[in-house]
């Protein structure tokens, strides 16, 4: 069975259990897109099945510790597991570079850009263990990011109801955009420190 199916029918039988656990899957690298499983959960919102601020809080929750495992993954398994992800899924490569890449540069605010960029949303908790971050500046920085996330995708299942499709698509461009702004912030943030400096 696909997956988002998968995903879709669990969340319609079981509710806010199993929110919690797709959107956890989603968020520790299981093949769960996001830009599927939660506009679905507004739609259920939207059908009046579920609290949207319940359901929001059990996504955000989901997200968190599906974060704080893959953090620990790559605390205590590092490198060598990146190595081992980008020669089996070649297609990784580029989202584990740029995530390190920018963990290197930007440190704990980068946790909270890429929560609302694809892929790298759920990879940069790997380097940021490996980075040995602080669990408490990590579990906030994503925090933020993935309530932002979170809230736009569930609001955008219970605005557009059933059209996945066109979601998906505006979440693909959202994703774009709001990444490049939040690149062009950041870099002009950190020359501005520099320049005090």
């Amino acid at each position: 069975m696909d997956f988002n199916i998968l995903a879709e029918n669990l969340i319609e039988q079981y509710g806010l259990i199993s929110i919690f656990l797709v959107v956890m899957l989603e968020y520790a690298n299981f093949p769960l897109p996001s830009e599927i499983v939660l506009p679905f959960i507004g739609i259920m919102v939207a059908r009046g099945n579920i609290n949207f601020a319940l359901a929001l809080m059990v996504s955000v929750f989901g997200g968190i510790v599906g974060s704080i495992t893959n953090y620990l993954i790559g605390l205590y398994f590092g490198k060598p597991l990146l190595k081992y992800m980008m020669k089996k899924y070649p297609k990784t490569q580029p989202s584990i570079r740029s995530s390190m890449w920018w963990m290197n540069k930007y440190g704990k605010i980068s946790v909270m850009i890429a929560r609302v960029v694809p892929v790298a949303r759920t990879v940069i908790s790997i380097p940021a263990g490996i980075n040995k971050m602080n669990i408490s500046i990590f579990i906030l920085y994503s925090t933020i990011g993935i309530s932002v996330w979170n809230t736009i995708l569930i609001y955008l299942g219970y605005v557009f109801g059933d059209n996945l499709s066109l979601i998906a698509y505006m979440v693909k461009n959202y994703s774009l955009i709001v990444g490049i702004l939040l690149v062009i912030v950041v870099v002009i943030f950190y020359r501005k420190k520099k320049e005090k400096r």
